[in-house]
């Protein structure tokens, strides 16, 4: 988006303040990444042990709004008596 005529910016201030801050606790040691898709919204990886740390830190940044949480699904499997998907 940002190299499209006119480009169109989504994030934020605070959208580059998570990513700042993801950075410097990652440098701290402490096991956490982030990922951002099309919008402002920062996506930010860390293992389960470290969740509860790493929402709470996310929430004392200022901008930041809402810290939704959510862990890995479960294993693939095939449905049995599923309809063909057709696209």
């Amino acid at each position: 988006m940002m190299t499209s005529s006119p480009p169109l910016i989504y994030w934020k201030p605070s959208t580059l303040e998570v990513m700042r801050e993801v950075t410097e606790w990652r440098n701290e040691g402490l096991p956490v990444c982030y990922t951002v898709d099309a919008g402002p919204n920062v996506h930010v990886l860390t293992l389960s042990s470290y969740a509860d740390q790493v929402a709470h830190r996310l929430n004392q940044i200022p901008g930041v709004l809402e810290v939704s949480s959510a862990s890995p699904g479960g294993p693939a499997h095939c449905l049995s008596n599923a309809e063909p998907l057709i696209l």
